[in-house]
């Protein structure tokens, strides 16, 4: 009976994430998202973000230790583009789902770990936005950040303007607290419009002026604390270095011993493939270490950068507000120094192009999906949103659409019995090793046995391999752990609809169970 442990007080941390109004300038939104990933930030809740139409490609700013979240996926022009924009850091124990209970392109609605993230823009003197946020019933566990564009006593000394009372009204109907720091300005103006409200207990937000970006709002930092990280997955074993190697074969000939090799019936042989199977996943998990998906951060930010982003930080402090010329000067400077320092390290990446791997991971830019996670899933008039939705709905579409009912009538004519095929129960200990260590496809299925560790540890499980093998052909039976397989979604290439049709089905079966078909074809 497997023992329940605690859950470890590591699996619970302070969840930061990152608010700033960046203008629409290119500049200013790659530096917010470079100086996020400095600082380990978990989301970041851009307002007014670059982005770009050209030649049909919707483009924005990414980075690769986030995920990209926009409110529209495809815009024609100015007036369709997303005004908001949010970014979840990747391995991070961050679960997210978008939602979609208005259609705007100025409110993005996030579900991160069981809390509701919403990242609002309103532009100033147009109440569209603001009309959603207000009709729009807030959950339990709830955080609205963004730039509101308007005044009240609550959050900045003097008149209520831009129907800030409004505002402060509805975040006291719906219990949501005002992290910001009373008469703080949040832009050059001196003016307090960015605005962070929050239902969890203890959640804080400061101004920060090291994170300033070389917009005119300055940026936000807000905590909440003690967020629940969800487990990360497990994925392909990483077997690297020689000790690790050496290890799992010293610990896969120690169990090899103990199989039971009996193959007279359909149960034995299950049983027989499952100790094989369960050694080998055992022996690779206690001897390798799992493979987790890491990040860099932006390879073009230089020293250069950052003294020209301390320089407009330093003159940010002398002048913190109004738009003063030595800040100006250095603001030019600092958008200046990022696009050379872009625009510099990829010319000298293409340039580094010595090999046909090298172009074609460049042509493969060109053919990129987008930045931006999958678009919800529609079949007839039901929408799935989460990603646990989506993968129920698209199994039950693609994977279980037809029935036994739906099977063709009997296709075969009579036929002797008398008469036998010539076809031999009896397989090689060479055309079993072929069939297991030359197979084709290498890739890792389910269990995370690569073709590589079984080459390593023949020598110890050859002979049981090929037990197993002749079983099956002599009784006519393929092993149920054989018939396991992973089914992956990949979206389809130029499709960004919310039909099944835009997702294509790979499986991935263990490289034993692709062995054993091989092994019975090639007799």
């Amino acid at each position: 009976m497997p023992r329940c442990f605690p859950r470890n007080r590591s699996d619970r941390r302070i969840l930061r994430i990152f608010q700033a109004n960046v203008g629409k300038i290119p500049p200013a939104h790659d530096c917010a998202l470079a100086l996020a990933d400095s600082e380990q930030y978990d989301i970041i809740l851009l307002q007014e973000p670059w982005t770009e139409l050209k030649d049909g490609r919707c483009l924005t700013k990414t980075h690769q230790a986030y995920d990209t979240f926009s409110p529209v996926n495809d815009w024609d022009g100015r007036d369709t583009r997303p005004r908001v924009m949010t970014y979840v850091r990747r391995s991070a124990g961050l679960v997210a789902d978008q939602k979609r209970p208005a259609a705007t392109r100025d409110i993005l609605w996030l579900t991160v770990n069981g809390i509701t993230v919403v990242n609002f823009y309103r532009q100033p003197y147009h109440d569209g936005a603001l009309e959603i946020l207000l009709q729009w019933t807030v959950p339990d566990k709830c955080l609205v950040a963004g730039d509101f564009n308007a005044k009240h006593p609550s959050w900045q000394a003097g008149r209520r303007e831009d129907r800030g009372e409004e505002i402060a009204f509805w975040a006291m109907d719906n219990r949501l607290g005002l992290l910001n720091p009373v008469d703080v300005p949040t832009n050059a103006h001196g003016n307090t419009v960015d605005l962070a409200f929050c239902n969890i207990p203890l959640a804080d937000a400061v101004v920060e002026d090291h994170l300033a970006t070389g917009s005119d709002h300055f940026t936000l930092s807000i905590t909440l604390p003690g967020q629940v990280l969800a487990p990360l997955p497990i994925g392909k074993i990483h077997l690297n270095s020689d000790e690790e190697l050496k290890r799992f074969i010293e610990l896969v000939e120690a169990g090899a011993a103990f199989i039971p090799i009996t193959t007279a019936s359909p149960s034995e042989l299950d049983s027989f493939a499952s100790a094989l199977v369960n050694l080998l996943g055992c022996a690779a998990r206690a001897a390798g270490r799992p493979a987790r998906k890491t990040t860099h951060g932006a390879r073009w930010w230089t020293e250069e950068c950052a003294k020209a982003a301390a320089n407009y930080r330093a003159w940010r402090r002398v002048h913190s507000l109004g738009f003063d010329r030595e800040v100006q000067l250095a603001k030019r400077e600092l958008h200046s120094v990022v696009r050379r320092a872009k625009r510099l390290y990829w010319r000298n990446l293409i340039d580094s192009f010595t090999d046909s791997a090298s172009v074609f991971r460049a042509v493969r830019w060109l053919k990129s999906p987008g930045p931006f996670q999958a678009p919800p899933l529609q079949i007839d008039d039901r929408v799935y949103e989460t990603q646990l939705e989506k993968a129920t709905a698209l199994r039950q579409a693609t994977l279980e659409r037809r029935t036994a009912n739906d099977d063709i009538p009997d296709p075969w004519i009579s036929v002797n019995t008398d008469r036998t095929i010539p076809f031999t129960d009896r397989v090689s200990p060479e055309e079993t090793r072929d069939a297991t260590l030359r197979t084709g496809n290498t890739s890792p299925g389910p269990d995370n046995i690569t073709v590589r560790m079984l080459r390593a540890v023949w020598h110890a499980i050859g002979s049981l391999v090929h037990q197993l093998y002749q079983g099956c052909l002599r009784i006519g039976h393929h092993p149920k752990p054989f018939r396991e397989a992973e089914v992956v979604m990949i979206a389809k290439p130029g499709r960004r609809d919310l039909s099944p049709r835009a997702w294509r089905p790979i499986s991935f079966c263990p490289v034993s169970a692709r062995a054993s078909s091989g092994s019975s074809h090639g007799v």
